[in-house]
């Protein structure tokens, strides 16, 4: 029942986004279950879907803890039915409160649920108590113990669920800020940010540390599994102890020391991933021991051990899982902290977090197959079936893992002009990974069914037995590994387009060359309060000012080029045009790098992107261009821009107010998005590709006005300006302490709808240049 409700919520949550929006799925979705999705409360919706998944899996740990680990049967009894009352109640409640509308009834359930999950975990850390006596070991038994007989795995199972209970507890303290209500956030949308409130930091030292412990707990238990023992068993138990202590102390410190927290899980991580090397160096090793043993061969070719190696996928498949992990998440991961400020954080926040999304989502999802393969042995699964299952899970789950971590990389080997084919590629590969890995679960969990309506099924035989506990002393009875005759898998290398002709621009270029609305305009902001950020706090501007209706477009930005070569305020060099900044006051941030006096990019003219060329006289638009808004340019760029005409970029605090007005909305126009309202990623506007490749629009396109048989609705902010969501990122003017990070404000082409709500901030270095972010300008009120 746990892991066909998961696989239920999962199938139903899988309608609301990604290509079943597209498809229609989720208009389907939300009226036949009723859902009410405001915008507004997006991250709220999700943060407790985490929890509705993270319950049940919970849950099911627990459940393979008290049938592996020797205690007491009334203790069992207890924990077991309590956490079960706790994760449906949980589960169901927090579900329903999210997303069927706000019943407080329902809420004051979900707490409860929490509540009873987390005294199942209390009585679990009582039985699993390691100091007594009863559960020493001998000390000729070749499983990892001290002197005195202590248990060194029971000591790390007990551990484990300790620090899940303070763990829990770091996360409740946050969550309820205090006392003071509830602001939720989801962490990738801080991370880059140096300052974060110990709110935030509870909040992000809570996930990362919850995820790790359920790795741990599932490796603790595939060694029960394998009969883990004998030296490398001696030398994984501490390693297992000192990382789970280790990483818990990190994760826990991240709130008052965040630096030195870091350097502490980093050393955890090492202790705990070599715990799981020794288990994997083990179970290889076991796997083909034990099957030539069975076919009676005493010295084997290497063909032959290999064969005997990937006999049963199940037992093999949690294995390679755990060496796969490495090359998608853990190594990934690695690369990630060390490149962090010379490759990650070159590009945009939202890179970063669709490469930290990704990378937490493979190590859950890897997590869950391993529960699953688990499961799938301990059930009974046999013969064809067995292979069939095994073999369609891991090739199905590799492709898409392997396919997510191209996606989130694709970065670093192509430009984000270019990226679309990747993204094709990517996305069809998960899409068909994932989808084979979820039909074979449902034809598991439907076999189940079938089995639970005979008289005399596997249920049965499995509840006459005693249970399939497998202590250190006893690790009980294998399960058949079922038929052989499956071939190891090749593991694909993915071939993708890292370069090539650039996309092919639609028609509507030339059909549709400009909006109507004046790119030269400007608009008058009136002095007083307004409601900013995700939670409507009260920001007051107390002077007037006026900001440009449109974003600048290529031919103004062109125009000035002009004006600034001659004046000698900017120079050409290697395809890019050069101006000077005078740096940045240095003051030595975790991540701050110095900004010197020199000169700066402003502008790319060679990137495949670029609409504006220099002819080494004169500087042009591509044709059909000039009424779209200049990208590829820089934040010096657009300073320089500014500069020069005695304007200056907006705060973030001007611009937010003159895009969303006072009233707290979050998109310009009101409180829902769609086709017919901005420039987003597979928007279907006129200027989108057959392939998917999204470009701009002219400035001010969407202001109510029909283009063929495209109709628009007139999307301006309260204030008057367009553009202000979709099309392109606008660079804004702020400077923070120990950050050189500038902010872009506004989504773009390559955004989803969903991320143009104006309070979302995205950042890059000064010197990016992207095809999706340009400016608009502001101006003090009687400068001309």
């Amino acid at each position: 029942m746990n892991i066909a409700l998961v696989s239920l919520v999962a199938a139903v949550m899988s309608t609301l986004s990604g290509p079943m929006i597209e498809w229609g799925g989720r208009d389907i979705t939300v009226r036949l279950l009723g859902m009410k999705l405001a915008a507004a409360e997006r991250e709220g919706r999700i943060v407790m879907l985490y929890h509705s998944f993270a319950m049940p899996v919970i849950a099911l740990l627990v459940y393979l803890v008290t049938a592996n680990v020797r205690m007491r049967e009334n203790w069992r009894a207890y924990i077991n039915g309590t956490v079960t009352a706790g994760y449906l109640v949980s589960m169901f409640s927090g579900l329903g409160y999210a997303y069927l509308g706000h019943d407080m009834a329902l809420h004051g359930l979900w707490l409860v649920g929490l509540s009873l999950m987390f005294f199942s975990g209390v009585m679990l850390a009582v039985a699993l108590w390691p100091w007594n006596r009863e559960y020493n070991l001998p000390r000729d038994t070749h499983y990892s113990h001290t002197r005195s007989g202590l248990d060194l795995e029971r000591t790390a199972y007990w551990l484990v669920a300790v620090a899940l209970l303070g763990s829990a507890g770091l996360g409740a303290w946050a969550g309820s800020h205090y006392g003071t209500g509830f602001e939720t956030f989801l962490a990738e949308d801080i991370v880059r940010s140096p300052h974060k409130t110990a709110f935030e930091l509870a909040v992000i030292g809570h996930l990362h540390i919850m995820l790790a412990l359920m790795g741990i707990a599932i490796t603790l238990l595939l060694g029960r599994w394998f009969n883990f023992r004998g030296i490398w068993h001696v030398l994984a138990m501490p390693s297992m102890v000192i990382g789970t202590v280790t990483l818990t102390m990190g994760s826990w410190s991240v709130v008052p020391y965040e630096r030195t927290a870091h350097t502490i899980i980093y050393v955890g991580s090492v202790f705990a991933l070599l715990g799981g090397l020794f288990l994997v160096i083990f179970g290889l090793g076991a796997i083909i021991k034990e099957r030539l043993a069975e076919l009676g061969i005493e010295k084997a070719a290497a063909a032959q051990k290999i064969k005997a190696l990937v006999h049963d996928p199940l037992r093999f498949g949690v294995l390679w899982q755990m060496i796969y992990m490495n090359f998608t998440t853990s190594f990934v991961g690695i690369f990630m902290a060390i490149k962090l400020d010379e490759i990650i954080r070159v590009a945009p926040h939202r890179d970063e977090r669709i490469e930290l999304v990704g990378h937490w989502h493979i190590l859950a999802a890897i997590i869950a197959i391993l529960i699953l393969f688990y499961f799938a042995d301990r059930i009974g699964l046999k013969g064809i079936a067995r292979q069939l299952f095994g073999w369609g899970v891991i090739i199905g789950s590799d492709i898409a893992f392997g396919a997510v971590t191209v996606f989130a990389l694709k970065r670093l080997f192509v430009s984000e002009y270019m990226q679309q084919p990747v993204v094709n590629t990517t996305m069809l590969l998960t899409d068909f990974g994932l989808g084979l890995v979820m039909f074979l679960l449902a034809a598991f969990l439907f076999w189940r069914l079938i089995d639970l309506l005979k008289s005399r099924g596997q249920w049965r035989e499995e509840l006459d037995e005693d249970g399939f506990e497998a202590t250190a002393t006893d690790s009980g009875k294998k399960k058949p590994a079922g038929r052989a005759g499956m071939l190891t898998i090749v593991i694909f290398t993915l071939l993708l387009p890292g370069c090539g002709q650039a996309p092919i621009s639609s028609d509507a270029v030339t059909r549709h060359p400009a909006s109507g609305i004046d790119p030269g305009s400007w608009v008058k902001i009136p002095r007083g309060p307004f409601l900013q950020g995700q939670f409507n706090h009260p920001v007051d501007i107390d002077y007037d000012y006026e900001i440009m209706v449109t974003e600048v477009t290529n031919v103004q930005y062109a125009r000035y080029l002009d004006e600034a070569w001659k004046e000698g305020k900017v120079r050409v060099s290697d395809g890019k045009v050069l101006g000077f900044y005078p740096g940045d006051v240095f003051n030595g941030g975790k991540h701050e790098q110095r900004i010197e006096a020199r000169d700066y990019p402003h502008l790319d003219l060679e990137d495949p992107a670029a609409r504006i060329g220099f002819d080494g006289k004169n500087f042009g638009v591509k044709p059909g261009y000039e009424n779209h808004p200049v990208t590829m340019v820089t934040w010096f760029g657009a300073k320089a821009y500014a500069d020069f005409y005695r304007y200056r970029l907006p705060t973030d605090d001007e611009w937010e107010k003159a895009a969303r007005g006072t009233d707290g909305r979050p998109y310009p126009w009101g409180g829902e998005a769609g086709e017919a309202y901005l420039n987003y990623y597979q928007s279907g506007d006129p200027f989108e590709t057959d392939s998917g490749f999204s470009d701009t629009t002219p400035v001010g396109f969407y202001s109510g006005k029909k283009y063929g048989e495209f109709q628009t609705i007139d999307a301006k902010s309260p204030f008057g300006l367009y553009d202000t969501a979709g099309n392109v990122g606008e660079w804004t003017g702020s400077l923070y302490d120990q950050v050189h990070y500038r902010n872009i404000r506004g989504s773009s082409k390559a955004s989803y709808a969903i991320d143009a709500r104006v309070w979302k901030t995205n950042s890059a270095q000064p010197e990016y240049a992207g095809p999706s972010t340009g400016f608009r300008c502001a101006r003090d009120i009687g400068r001309q």
